[in-house]
């Protein structure tokens, strides 16, 4: 057969699989409603959060027409995700998820609600921002890790990486085409009215959140988390088998400060130093990396080492991306760039959440998501330091050069750790089988 025809009919089975696989899921998802309340929920929400998203940094530049107050007022929203990680990383272990993520969700709606009614009245001032700022932080540190473990318990488990795939490509579409509402929005009122409607809108997306949160509650996990004394002293050799190596969350912190992370500099500071309407063509590109990734991380492998191996084959995606941006600032080169790094950050993001939502015991949901989001989105703020400091002492080319350079130094020692990672563990499995001795007459494979 020739090699064209061979290379067509792979494709055209994995194209089948892939199909088979979505419609398996429709079906699943069918029959569990709570996939598609926290689908519904997702959106939602994103719906909302894209209005303050852009209404809270007009409130703030309106307010002092400073840069600086604006980047404080992200740093202390950011600053509550790194204590909750060092002071009560296991408080979600000891309660609900869902009912923890239903109360920071009502917390919510009195936080904007408070930021409408202040604002429309004129009464906001930049240190009650920041107070609201704080107390979101906090709510935020909760909700992120919360929702998470929640989702990694109330999905089944065959839903969970094309569960998280379709929330990707839903608020990467939601985050692309809604901050244009919002923004003709605010600009299209007269003072200060328009901010207070995005606030007020954000508020009663929220409020209708709720709803959803108490739906899926009702219908209860589906991984009990519950067990006796008797279990527990049972199953404890397995509970610590089942424990993450802090090592993987290594790999998640260098993919979000070094790797994925100084796009939210890079990107804007393009855009500004361009100035052409063209360039915003990005987000599209964008979205076709995401929607891309989306299909291919729809499934997730069961082994450690398999996940970290993609993650590497990110890496390498994303080192190639910069170097283009480095290479070249042409509209098509930037264009791939960012294409590039849209998709290996969504592909990496599906794999390595669903990867442990997966296999996270259920008893340390809360604490694994807790280092999960102090991970990735609470060392954003550190990304983002790093990439402006780069960007202010290189330029945008040469950062870009620089952070090529440097992930491809990580990707390197990544796979030398992996390799070591695996050599130890054949002989360990090679040292227990001698231990064991070789199998008995009575037990061979034959009988």
């Amino acid at each position: 057969m020739p090699v064209s025809a061979t290379v067509l009919s792979r494709s055209r089975t994995v194209v089948a699989n892939r199909l088979h696989t979505l419609l398996r899921i429709g079906r699943i998802g069918l029959r569990d409603r709570r996939f598609g309340w926290l689908l519904l929920d997702n959106l939602i929400t994103t719906f909302g959060a894209s209005f303050t998203l852009i209404a809270l940094p007009f409130l703030v530049m309106r307010l002092t027409g400073s840069a600086l107050d604006l980047g404080l007022t992200a740093a202390i929203e950011a600053l509550p995700s790194a204590l909750l990680l060092f002071f009560f990383r296991g408080a979600l272990d000891r309660a609900d998820p869902a009912r923890v993520l239903w109360w920071c969700r009502a917390l919510y709606v009195a936080i904007n609600a408070a930021l409408a009614i202040t604002t429309w009245f004129g009464w906001i001032s930049i240190e009650l921002i920041y107070l609201l700022a704080l107390i979101s932080g906090l709510v935020w540190a909760v909700a992120y890790p919360a929702g998470r473990a929640a989702f990694g318990l109330y999905i089944r488990k065959g839903l969970l990486a094309a569960g998280n795939a379709v929330f990707a490509v839903a608020s990467s579409l939601a985050t692309m085409a809604l901050p244009v509402l919002a923004g003709s929005l605010i600009l299209a009122s007269s003072g200060d009215h328009g901010l207070a409607l995005a606030f007020a809108i954000d508020t009663a997306s929220v409020a209708v959140s709720l709803l959803l949160i108490a739906a899926v509650r009702r219908r209860g996990p589906v991984r009990r988390r519950e067990r006796s004394a008797e279990t527990v002293a049972i199953d404890s050799d397995a509970v610590a088998a089942t424990q993450i190596p802090r090592s993987y969350y290594l790999y998640l912190l260098i993919s979000t400060v070094l790797v994925f992370g100084p796009v939210q500099i890079l990107l804007p500071v393009l855009l500004v130093e361009r100035q052409d309407p063209r360039y915003f063509l990005i987000y599209a590109g964008q979205f076709v990396g995401i929607a891309v990734a989306a299909g291919l991380a729809s499934t997730v492998g069961a082994a450690m080492h398999g996940v970290l191996r993609k993650i590497l084959a990110c890496w390498s995606l994303a080192a190639l991306a910069y170097g283009l941006l480095a290479w070249n600032a042409n509209l098509a080169a930037t264009l791939l760039a960012f294409c590039l790094l849209a998709g290996a950050s969504n592909f990496y993001g599906i794999q390595s959440l669903s990867w442990l939502q997966r296999n996270a015991d259920a008893s340390r949901m809360g604490r694994e998501m807790t280092w999960f989001s102090a991970a990735t989105m609470g060392a954003m703020p550190l990304a983002t330091l790093i990439a402006g400091w780069l960007i202010e002492r290189e330029g945008r080319m040469h950062a870009a050069k620089w952070l090529a350079v440097l992930i491809v130094a990580a990707a390197l020692a990544g796979a030398i750790h992996l390799w070591l990672r695996r050599y130890r563990t054949d002989q360990r499995t090679a040292q227990a089988d001698g231990l064991r001795g070789p199998m008995p007459s009575s037990m061979t494979i034959d009988d």
